[in-house]
């Protein structure tokens, strides 16, 4: 018996010693912080990872060598392509760290369904990366153009599109959770961030661009890339993106608002909150959306007097018409030039009318094409910064 319990003790205490079975050391192994999929010249895919170079993030121990590395091959699989990357780096590569998908503007147009199922399925990536289209630009070359500030590409990437989303709503925070959603939605198509390379991207591979003041290539967001279904169709600009993004809850933007001839005033709009009501008139799908914000003025061009209430009221009503015709303008883009709801009426409709959704769904991009929509933004007009005077107005 005690020989029995001490063969025991003896054999726990050698699993405690083992610690565990996958261990790997740091220096065994790689991050991948970025992945690029494009077509290939000489197969259907071209796959790219950009790798931290975690020595060169160090401020002490930093040589001033490139603090990312990328490596591309070509293959007909992802994740053949992904497990075959040791051909020409030495560490065995760990996807958890992943920030941002890149993919190619002509992968895109023919269809990227194939591979989003092996990102999902696979146990090595989570599902809360960035995805972006390269418009008009290489996705390896996104992954290569360095920046001083966040010096490897694909971080500056995430953190570029989370501050752009928070800060102006110029971006939708697209993740790979979020678009797979959209993609098997009945009442909604997917969106992505689309971006490019302003400047040389030759350039932009170089360290030496992380040393001028006017870096001679930028990655820059540009907009909004439509999908229908897992196809590419076309792009949104800058405005539109905001706009698209005010209809699905914005959390702060400012405003350029008109209030005289050639004057303006500045409007940071927060606290922002919209809902979608939605009904059939006959057989015409019609949606009552709403929107209510609170705002703040920043700044005015203007020499109303700022310390009546009508002057309130009326930059109320002139941010209100703006608003509501740039995002009406939007959707209106999008039904007759795209012919895809991106924005979830159906699904609003679906919640809403379940029946006649079902009715309708194998062809819901037909009845949003023909819907009516209705905006109408309610905005209270809170403060004007830290004064209610405008020196523009003293001498009146």
């Amino acid at each position: 018996m005690k020989t029995m319990k001490l063969l025991l003790t003896s054999l726990l205490l050698l699993g405690l010693l083992s610690g565990c079975w996958d261990t790997k050391e740091l220096n065994e192994v790689a991050f991948v912080t970025g992945v690029a999929i494009e077509q290939g010249e000489d197969a259907k895919y071209k796959v790219t990872v950009g790798v931290a170079n975690a020595s060169q993030l160090n401020v002490q121990k930093s040589e001033g060598n490139t603090p990312s590395v990328t490596f591309s091959l070509e293959g007909n699989s992802i994740s053949e392509l992904l497990d075959k990357m040791n051909v020409g780096l030495t560490r065995e590569l760990r996807f958890s760290h992943t920030r941002t998908l890149v993919i190619g503007e002509e992968v895109a147009r023919e269809g990227i369904a194939g591979f989003l199922d092996y990102l999902e399925r696979s146990g090595q990536f989570r599902n809360n990366f960035t995805m972006l289209v390269a418009k008009n630009i290489s996705a390896a070359d996104i992954l290569k153009t360095t920046f001083p500030i966040q010096k490897i590409p694909s971080l500056k990437i995430h953190n570029q599109s989370s501050t752009l989303f928070k800060e102006w709503g110029g971006a939708p925070d697209m993740k790979l959770s979020d678009f797979i959603a959209a993609l098997s939605s009945k009442g909604r198509h997917p969106v992505a961030e689309a971006l490019t390379i302003v400047g040389s991207p030759e350039q932009g591979g170089s360290v030496d661009n992380n040393k001028k003041l006017d870096p001679e290539s930028l990655i820059t967001l540009v907009g909004l890339a439509v999908f229908k279904e897992d196809k590419l169709i076309g792009y949104l600009n800058l405005e539109e993106t905001r706009n698209y993004v005010w209809t699905q809850d914005l959390i702060q933007t400012t405003l350029t608002v008109p209030c005289g001839e050639e004057k303006y005033i500045d409007v940071r709009i927060v606290n922002s909150k919209s809902s979608i009501h939605a009904n059939y008139n006959r057989e015409t799908p019609n949606f009552q959306v709403e929107i209510i914000a609170e705002a703040l003025l920043n700044g005015t061009q203007c020499r109303d007097d700022l310390e009546k209430v009508d002057t309130y009221k009326k930059f109320e009503k002139d941010i209100e018409v703006m608003s509501e015709s740039m995002i009406l303008n939007t959707v209106t883009k999008v039904q007759e030039e795209y012919e895809v709801d991106i924005f979830g009426f159906g699904e609003a409709m679906r919640r809403q009318h379940y029946q006649r959704f079902q009715a309708v769904k194998d062809h819901w991009d037909e009845e949003f094409s023909k819907a009516d929509i209705d905006i109408t933004v309610n905005i209270f007009l809170r403060r004007a910064g830290t004064s209610n005077k405008s020196f523009l107005t003293e001498d009146e």
